[in-house]
């Protein structure tokens, strides 16, 4: 790709972002995605042009998944961490929580400027490491040699333009028997597609009523409407078939110690589901339930694909 084309594409992934962090601080919230235990449970109304945030659903989206990733990636007491596109920094900040030292990097500067405040107000200070943001490009940053104990890309290693060379660097900027820990989205087929869209027609959720769902049900069955596009970021436009290249590289010079792929369908019917708290996390139970059994027998493909390896001797 011309280095013309690809300065444009990385500001469209800053400018993405930018306006990711403002909707998502809408009205004062922290997002999940800011600090994981100081997220501000919200739930809107269909009027409502703002997302969910609800730090127990997630919960029962992630599983075991990301405590595991976590505890892998902060291994080691007192740690070095490489944290790559930190986004708004609740992974970098759980880390530092753990007693890590985080080096955090991402391009977009609304991410960094609310990931710094986040660390600012951290409250939980007992045994906390160090963290330290840079709003600067990842693939032009210098890593060093067998500087890190551990390199993390939540959501990241599939927005890195040139990924095999990217990845030569982190190995090397690796400690041996280090620890390299991605997760990424993963392409969705049809059925994956269909029994999402078919559990929001099902359920309660709140930024459709019923009565609009039937009307786009109607639209759609006489071709008045097609289905919403998948969102994809300009990186992830240009690059999603690097999710292939992540799973070749990882097997290939990696020892891999855990994969999990999960939440095919389940995500976003999930994470908009209305009504009582007791309803609301049962059926978020028992639709997570369906989802992690199909994907255990191959019906289905996780959305969410983690890949956790050690360094090689």
């Amino acid at each position: 790709m011309p280095e013309t084309d690809l300065n444009k594409l990385k500001e469209a992934e800053a400018a993405y972002f930018d306006s990711v962090a403002d909707i998502r601080t809408a009205q004062g919230h922290i997002p999940i995605e800011a600090d994981l235990r100081r997220a501000t449970k919200f739930i809107p109304q269909h009027t409502d042009n703002v997302p969910l945030i609800d730090p127990k659903m997630t919960a029962i989206l992630a599983g075991c998944a990301i405590d595991k990733y976590i505890s892998l990636v902060a291994h080691k007491p007192g740690g070095r961490v490489l944290d790559i596109g930190c986004g708004s920094g609740w992974m970098s900040l759980e880390f530092g929580r753990r007693g890590q030292h985080v080096d955090a990097y991402d391009i977009s500067p609304k991410a960094i400027a609310l990931a710094a405040r986040m660390l600012a107000e951290n409250p939980y200070h007992n045994g906390f490491g160090e963290v330290n943001y840079h709003l600067q490009d990842i693939s032009e940053v210098d890593l060093g040699e067998e500087k890190y104990d551990a390199i993390s890309g939540w959501s990241a290693f599939h927005h890195i333009p040139d990924l095999p060379a990217f990845m030569e660097r982190v190995l090397c900027a690796l400690k041996p028997s280090g620890i390299v820990a991605t997760m990424d989205d993963m392409p969705r087929g049809r059925l994956e597609k269909g029994l999402d869209y078919l559990f929001k027609f099902m359920l309660p959720v709140y930024n459709y009523s019923y009565g609009k769902k039937l009307s786009i049900a109607f639209q759609l069955l006489t071709s008045q409407r097609k289905l919403p596009a998948e969102v994809f970021t300009p990186m992830e436009e240009a690059k999603h078939a690097s999710v292939d290249d992540i799973e070749r590289i990882w097997h290939a010079q990696l020892e891999v110690l855990v994969t999990i792929q999960q939440n095919a369908f389940a995500g976003s019917p999930v994470m908009s589901l209305a009504g009582p708290d007791s309803f609301r996390y049962a059926a978020a139970r028992a639709l997570v339930g369906m989802d992690r059994l199909l994907c255990s027998i191959g019906v289905v493909k996780g959305f969410e694909r983690i890949m956790i390896a050690r360094k090689r001797l």
